[in-house]
């Protein structure tokens, strides 16, 4: 059984800040992610969404290039560059996350999902970890619990 003096779970947007934030303090800490380090911004939100937006802009200006004076012989769209430069992107944001947690003094990465075994206990694959403070960042998908009768709350 290992011992850290916190464990984060989820290395999105919070948790690496969180545990930078922690090992600065001189403090030993878990970082736990079970898919893709960088969470819903890096991999499917905000980073590739402004990057397809950033090739439609530049396809808008260069169909206007006329209204600036500027001749071109027409405009067309190569959607297998546009969407490998966002699949680039989100690859480059990744490493860049990645290589900074590798770098955190006192930080041990750990790849899976955590699971309480009891109120001061995580699982992660065969590994129990006891931390006094846990730290959920376990990010945006969104839950729809059973209201009363037949309603779902919405979120």
């Amino acid at each position: 059984m290992r011992r850290f003096d916190a464990i984060v779970v989820g290395a999105g947007q919070a948790g690496p800040a969180l545990a930078g934030r922690l090992t600065a303090a001189g403090r030993k800490v878990a970082l736990i992610e079970r898919h893709l380090v960088g969470g819903t911004c890096v991999n499917t939100g905000c980073k590739p969404t402004k990057t397809l937006i950033a090739s439609a802009y530049a396809a808008h200006l260069a169909r206007r290039a006329a209204d600036y004076g500027v001749v071109t012989k027409g405009v067309g769209i190569d959607m297998p560059t546009v969407a490998a430069r966002a699949r680039k992107v989100i690859l480059d944001s990744r490493a860049s996350n990645e290589d900074w947690l590798a770098g955190m003094e006192g930080l041990t990465f750990l790849r899976g999902h955590a699971r309480f075994e009891a109120p001061h206990r995580l699982r992660v694959g065969d590994e129990v970890l006891e931390p006094p403070p846990i730290c959920l960042k376990v990010g945006v998908r969104p839950s729809c619990p059973t209201c009363r009768g037949s309603a779902r709350s919405t979120i």
